[in-house]
């Protein structure tokens, strides 16, 4: 409960921040129409009581998100993105308008990867108030764009 309480503060402090600046990301497919109701703890809290998993697994999730952020250009046409237009802007900029879909993938594809024990995607996509056809599509891209490489060392963690 510490560790959610912790991300969800430090996620709230950068939307915050990001709500301000000109959204120019490239992973639009994340955006939700409309800014969800629900905040960023108690979504946190939703997925971890109905889609229960380890600490690492949320801190995994917050070294993907910082992976994206990083991520150039030339590794978005390596792992084949198409990109909407051209672009010298970040990649992602998380906001209060993605971070929900950010959130829940990412959590998704950290517990199956760290996990032998994990919920299906409908399961998965019910707690994150999401269609599964829609779940799926996030999970290939988030996967594509950390070009799947989800491990994360130790030192990462300690960071």
């Amino acid at each position: 409960q510490e560790t959610i309480l912790l991300i969800a503060q430090y996620l709230n402090r950068l939307t915050r921040q990001n709500d301000t600046l000109e959204p120019n990301q490239i992973l639009q497919r994340f955006s939700a129409r409309t800014i969800p109701s629900i905040d960023v703890h108690a979504y946190l809290q939703r997925i971890l009581k109905y889609a229960p998993c380890s600490s690492e697994c949320f801190l995994a999730c917050l070294i993907y998100f910082e992976r994206m952020s990083l991520c150039t250009r030339e590794t978005m046409v390596k792992t084949h993105l198409k990109l909407s237009r051209p672009t010298t802007d970040t990649p992602l900029i998380i906001n209060s308008f993605n971070i929900h879909r950010l959130l829940i993938t990412g959590i998704m594809v950290a517990v199956k990867f760290m996990s032998d024990v994990f919920y299906t995607n409908s399961h998965v996509a019910r707690v994150g108030g999401l269609p599964v056809e829609e779940l799926n599509r996030l999970e290939l891209e988030f996967l594509l764009f950390n070009d799947f490489d989800l491990l994360v060392t130790q030192q990462e963690l300690d960071q």
